[in-house]
């Protein structure tokens, strides 16, 4: 087990499009539960500009003064949105800082970042509990995206089970063909048209298994010299497109690094931390109602416990 003491500190990871206050309520709660093991905090705002996407923005100069000592700011001229990058791109230096999260996965050299999304709140010391149960892992979290996957909905696997369940591309392909979501669920059609060769090559681990990139801690000892660009593994914030489908930001690293011979921990960020039930982040962006009002929920806790005007 890892000690997690006052000087091990490490850099948080966090991409930015609209949500200002949610994004201050997320870095302020966060600093406030764990600001003693946080030297920088990597703030790229998505650059929303030159694209006809209706996308709730806003300005984001409270938090970025409150914590501007820590805070490194980039807007790339890229903006990927939920599109799969381009992989013959990644040699571009330019373009590569517009996938989500790796311009402070390139340029931290702490031994472990945070990787957060911009609507989560904090409650607990998040960063100190991961620190103490990383132990060997590559990563720790929140593993599965398990309200999308078959294997799930059948009881075959789980996040602590991840490890230990492992089918060959029939019975995945099966899976896909035979399995219906429960009332209420979703389920990616990786079968339809037909399954993706990546996966009759490489059928495990399955495609909604990741990190969750909503609180994860990741061992860049282990990470850095293996993902691009001085690896070949994916990077950690890509969207790959399968067929019809994508592969949702974190699926194809989590991949990658298990072919390698890297594993991650589930972990319960829950008692740390609040985010809701998924899918939220790109809904939530596109529901202007909904959106409105966690809007004026965020600026309301900010009035109260961080002063805001």
């Amino acid at each position: 087990m890892e000690e997690a003491g006052t000087d091990k500190k490490v850099d948080v990871l966090i991409n930015v499009c609209g949500k200002p206050y949610q994004t201050a309520l997320a870095l302020l709660t966060l600093e406030r539960a764990s600001g003693h093991r946080i030297d920088r905090i990597y703030f790229v705002e998505e650059n929303t500009q030159h694209h006809n996407v209706d996308i709730h923005t806003g300005h984001h100069g409270f938090v970025l003064d409150r914590l501007k000592d820590k805070i490194v700011y980039l807007r790339p001229e890229t903006w990927n949105y939920c599109f799969s990058i381009e992989l013959d791109r990644l040699g571009d230096e330019q373009y590569r800082h517009s996938v989500r999260y790796q311009y402070g996965w390139e340029n931290s050299d702490k031994d472990h970042v945070l990787i957060i999304h911009n609507d989560a709140h904090f409650h607990g010391d998040v960063v100190g509990a991961m620190l103490d149960n990383i132990d060997g892992h590559i990563a720790i979290g929140h593993v599965g995206q398990c309200w999308y996957c078959p294997a799930s909905f059948t009881g075959k696997c789980g996040p602590d089970s991840y490890l230990e369940y492992k089918p060959s591309f029939r019975e995945l392909r099966d899976l896909y063909t035979k399995t219906h979501a429960p009332e209420g669920s979703l389920m990616r059609a990786y079968h339809l048209p037909r399954m993706h060769p990546m996966f009759e090559k490489q059928p495990w681990p399955l495609p909604e298994c990741r990190v969750n990139e909503w609180c994860a801690l990741i061992d860049m000892k282990k990470a850095r010299g293996i993902t691009a660009p001085h690896g070949r593994v994916t990077p950690f914030g890509a969207i790959l497109s399968v067929g019809k489908q994508i592969l949702d930001v974190g699926c194809q690293w989590f991949r990658d690094v298990h072919v390698r011979g890297h594993t991650c921990k589930n972990f319960d960020i829950y008692k740390y931390m609040h985010h809701d039930v998924p899918p939220t982040g790109q809904p939530t962006l596109l529901d202007r109602e909904r959106y409105e009002q966690r809007e004026i929920e965020a600026l309301a806790r900010l009035r109260e416990e961080f002063g805001h005007p």
